[in-house]
């Protein structure tokens, strides 16, 4: 979700410089972002993929793969301890109030349940490879499903679920705050926009593999991340529609939350990190 850090923990963070972890695969971070510091701010998180804060101020993060998990990252230290493990595929986030919403995206199709007990449920299942994930104003659940002939269905938090619209292979999802629903058709290498009453429209093309969607409510905007390795950050103005190049070289990036400051965390797959980017000062 696009929700800031809770209060209390804004500015209590330890980063680690960047470049002082090795890449996982052959191709190796290179990332670059105009205007801003970027700072490594959690390591070792195999193929992390989906991001949330929890209402304890803790960072969420999943795991992308069979078997992978829920973690729960301290803002801190940048530690990490499991939620839950050995889901299917896990994806992308919602957290409402203490209860926490994912996606695993595997043959069954799940949204999964996880209470402020830790009890899990299986909210809906039988959906063909859902991703993208996020609660509308409306106070219902949005998802996207990675398929050629694909849907995004709205979900009660009873399980009740609505067709809202059809997207081709959908990736990251995000619901703005008057209700527009923007989801990355990866395959097609653009991002569309549905109108709070269904209508689609293309909102942004020419993004090379759009993987997470995320809105920038400090500058209004949309980011959007290309999953390529080098893959690039793009940030799409919500009057306008006018494209800029947010970050280059980036490996595989996915999912990311913006910041009260602006600054943007951004899930690096394929180095197993999660980035900070923090607007660079501005010199008096």
């Amino acid at each position: 979700m696009s929700s800031s850090i809770p209060a209390g923990v804004r500015w209590a963070f330890l980063f680690a410089s960047l470049g002082a972890l090795p890449a996982c695969s052959g191709y190796h971070s290179h990332a670059d972002a105009p205007g801003y510091d970027i700072e490594v701010v959690a390591s070792e998180i195999r193929l992390v993929d989906g991001l949330a804060w929890h209402s304890s101020g803790a960072l969420l993060a999943t795991e992308e793969y069979r078997g992978g998990g829920l973690l729960r990252i301290d803002p801190v230290s940048g530690g990490s301890t499991y939620l839950i493990r050995d889901l299917a595929d896990p994806d992308n986030i919602a957290v409402v109030g203490r209860d926490i919403y994912l996606t695993e995206e595997d043959d069954q199709g799940r949204i999964v349940h996880l209470d402020k007990l830790q009890n899990r449920r299986v909210l809906a299942d039988g959906l063909h490879g859902p991703e993208g994930l996020d609660l509308g104003p409306d106070g219902l659940l949005y998802v996207a499903e990675h398929h050629p002939n694909g849907h995004v269905y709205r979900y009660t938090l009873d399980g009740v679920r609505e067709t809202f619209g059809k997207a081709t292979n959908g990736e990251g999802l995000r619901v703005l705050p008057d209700g527009t629903v923007v989801v990355a058709e990866t395959s097609e290498n653009q991002v569309v926009a549905f109108s709070p009453s269904g209508r689609k429209r293309v909102f942004a093309d020419g993004i090379v593999a759009p993987d997470g969607v995320a809105y920038d409510y400090v500058n209004d905007r949309v980011l959007v991340t290309e999953d390529r390795a080098p893959g690039r950050l793009m940030a799409v103005d919500v009057a306008s529609g006018d494209k800029d190049i947010v970050a280059t070289g980036l490996h595989s990036p996915q999912t990311m939350l913006v910041e009260e400051d602006g600054s943007i965390r951004l899930a690096e797959q394929g180095d197993d990190r999660i980035l900070r980017l923090r607007p660079q000062m501005e010199e008096p």
